[in-house]
This record gives structure tokens, C-alpha cells and sequence, in this order.
């Protein structure tokens, strides 16, 4: 690639992150609603193969998927704001409970000084005010009402003019080739994104579902929306199971302060973890988008400082997206293959 080209695409790459960065209170309902169009599309196809269903019109199971999943976001928002209120309010004593776990660790390690409360309060009272947290975070629960009818008014006119993308490619691209070189990559995306993200958001429920079950036989309070929590940092490839049972963990230790249900439940927790990841998941998503694992990692950390931890969630499908457009072209093929798991792109 000569000097200037490199040039130019290197000043097109920081121009688009700034934009990204700065313009990201505009980009990102833009980018949720084609990922949600994305899922519903896919859900919509599915039932559509349901005998009940299969000689029914588009739109008509489309306008159910759409009520269903209006009707599954309320009640998770609503369960979300009844949650964090029950824990703003609950009058549990978590510094109280912190502070006996780090007795029984210090009698099992044989240390003279135990902590007291005088000695910890810096620690916890002033800097861990669990209590506060969970009103802002119920301020942001409620806050994003807008949000989500902003996301929803964007779906439902994207799906609308679905159908009538095709045309507008045609009158778009005289050129016979150039036509068919896009059209190959909008179906390929299609396709791929489809499948990947309702296929993730149905691996994702049942890991919710078997989180629930193990929370509801502890006695965890609050386990829904736990659950949900679960579910929803599964989007995030690799660590995203890990700061779903951290986060559990974590609030069960403050709530107990019992290390006997603590390790209980990271161990039932972390047993549907691996179920899902190491069989569920293999079996059930069997095509995947061949990318390098170091290449999820660091797109991961990219999509993540850009947009914090919707990036993280999108963080796969919007990097395939890009791989797909750069296999289409010669001059980039050669960054799809190194970004691949094993040198083979999609087909």
C-alpha cells in the first residue's frame, strides 16, 4: 500500500473514532436499534417456521415478536427499579458483615490484630456506600425511559424500510458488479448477525433461567433481576461470565456475610457458567464468525473504551460486520484472514 494511501486510511480510522467518541449520544441508539432489529428479525423468521404460524404475513408475527418483547422489557424494567429499591432500602448492615468475613479470615490465617470497626470504617463506611449506588443506578433505570422509546421509534422505521433496501441498492449502483459485491455483503451480514445475535439472546436466557434456579435454592434475595444481570454480561465474549457471578458473588458476601453460602453459591453460579459455555454454547451456535480469540480480546477493549459497556456487549458483532466488508474488497482481504481464527473467512 503506498505511503499515501496508508496516510489516508490511518487520518479515515481517527476521524470515524472521533466521531464515534463525541457524536455517541446520537451514534448509539442508531447502533441498538439495528442490533435490536437485527434480533427481532431473527425471532420473527423463527416463529414463522411454527406450524401455527407459518402461513401467517410478515408483518402480522413480526407486530407479536414486537408485543412479546415490549411486554419482556417492561417487566425486566420494572423488576430492575423494584430490585435496586429493595436494596437501597433494605437496612441490611453490610459494612457489619464485611467486617466479620475479614474476622473469619483472620482467625483462619491465625492473625493476633483483628479488625475492628474503628480501624475498617475509612475502608467501608466512606467508601463503600452500597446504599447510595443502588439509587443512582436507580436513577439510571428510570432516566433511560426516553432512551428506550428513542431506540424503540428507530426499530420500528428500520424494519419498515427493510424491504425497500434492496431497491435503493439498485438505483444506487448502476454497475451490475458493484451491485452484486454489495448485495453478497448486506446478506452475508444479514445472515450472520442474525443468527448470531437471537442464537446469543436465547443461550443467554437459558443461563438466566439456570442462574435463577440456583439463586432461588440459596435464598438470594432479589434473584431476578440477578439473573437478568447474569444474562445480559454474557453478551460480553470471555469476561462476561466472570463479572456476572463476580457481581452475585460479591452481593451475597455483603449480604451474608457467610463464606459457607458465599462459596455455595459461586460454585452453583459458576457450574451454569460452564455448561452453557462449554456445551450449550458450542453445539447450539455452530456457525460462529471465525475470528481470532486475541482479536476479540483487543476489539473487546476498543469497542469498549468508545462505548463503555453497550460497546462491550455489540463488541462481536459490530467487529464481523467490519471483517465482512473487509473480505469483500482485495486490498483489505488481507486483514479479514489475520483477524480469522484459522485463515478461512465466512462464506
Amino acid at each position: 500500500m503506498p505511503l499515501r494511501n496508508l496516510f489516508y486510511l490511518t487520518a479515515f480510522v481517527a476521524l470515524v473514532i472521533w466521531c464515534m467518541v463525541n457524536g455517541r449520544t446520537v451514534i448509539l441508539p442508531i447502533v441498538i436499534a439495528i442490533m435490536l432489529s437485527y434480533v427481532l428479525v431473527g425471532a420473527t423468521k423463527a416463529m414463522r417456521r411454527w406450524s401455527l404460524l407459518k402461513h401467517c404475513p410478515f408483518w402480522l408475527v413480526y407486530l407479536l415478536v414486537v408485543l412479546i418483547f415490549g411486554a419482556a422489557l417492561t417487566m425486566i424494567g420494572l423488576i430492575a427499579v423494584t430490585n435496586l429499591r429493595n436494596i437501597a432500602l433494605s437496612g441490611v448492615d453490610y459494612q457489619g458483615n464485611i467486617l466479620r468475613l475479614m474476622a473469619s479470615v483472620g482467625d483462619a490465617l491465625g492473625l493476633v490484630d483483628q479488625p475492628s470497626w474503628e480501624t475498617m470504617r475509612m475502608m467501608v463506611q466512606d467508601r463503600l456506600d452500597l446504599a447510595t449506588l443502588s439509587l443512582n443506578l436507580f436513577g439510571t433505570v428510570v432516566s433511560a425511559g426516553g432512551y428506550i422509546v428513542l431506540v424503540g421509534t428507530y426499530v420500528v422505521f428500520m424494519v419498515a424500510e427493510r424491504e425497500t433496501l434492496s431497491n435503493k441498492i439498485d438505483l444506487v449502483l448502476v454497475d451490475g458488479g458493484e451491485r452484486d459485491t454489495a448485495r453478497e455483503i448486506f446478506d452475508q451480514i444479514n445472515e450472520q448477525v442474525v443468527t448470531y445475535l437471537f442464537t446469543k439472546t436465547l443461550i443467554n436466557a437459558v443461563l438466566a433461567v439456570l442462574s435463577y434456579g440456583a439463586m432461588w435454592l440459596l435464598g438470594i434475595e432479589n434473584a431476578v433481576f440477578w439473573a437478568f444481570l447474569i444474562g445480559l454480561f454474557n453478551y460480553i465474549p470471555y469476561v462476561g461470565s466472570l463479572m456476572g457471578v463476580a457481581v452475585v458473588v460479591g452481593y451475597d458476601m455483603l449480604l451474608t456475610g457467610d463464606w459457607a453460602e458465599v462459596i455455595s453459591t459461586l460454585v452453583l453460579l459458576t457450574i451454569a457458567q460452564v455448561y452453557v459455555g462449554n456445551w450449550l454454547e458450542p453445539r447450539v451456535m455452530s456457525r460462529s464468525f471465525n475470528m481470532s480469540p486475541v482479536v476479540v480480546l483487543c476489539t473487546l477493549l476498543i469497542w469498549t473504551s468508545i462505548w463503555g459497556l453497550i460497546g462491550a456487549i455489540i463488541a462481536v458483532p459490530m467487529t464481523a460486520i467490519l471483517l465482512i466488508v473487509l473480505s469483500a474488497f482485495d486490498a483489505t482481504r488481507p486483514v479479514a484472514i489475520l483477524a480469522s481464527r484459522d485463515g478461512r473467512l465466512l462464506d
